[in-house]
């Protein structure tokens, strides 16, 4: 499947010091994954102690990344 960033994923990526293949790793290895109530879809891969959260939109064979953040919980 083709993974491409919306500006603001990247620019979070970058401030959160969060890499393209952690990113990956959660969506096509995920620890959990379930659609949000805005019909998005939400990866979690933890990280040592940290959790991953990865939210993007799936169409067809495209994956657009929205956006992406550390968590110590989920809520």
């Amino acid at each position: 499947m083709f993974i491409e960033y919306i500006d603001h994923a990247l620019r979070r990526m970058n401030q959160r010091r969060i890499s393209k293949l952690e990113v990956e790793q959660a969506i096509r290895q995920p620890d959990l994954s379930f659609r949000s109530r805005l019909g998005r879809y939400v990866s979690v891969k933890k990280y040592n102690e940290k959790l991953l959260k990865v939210v993007y939109e799936k169409e067809n064979n495209k994956i657009t990344v929205i956006t992406v953040y550390w968590t110590r919980r989920l809520r």
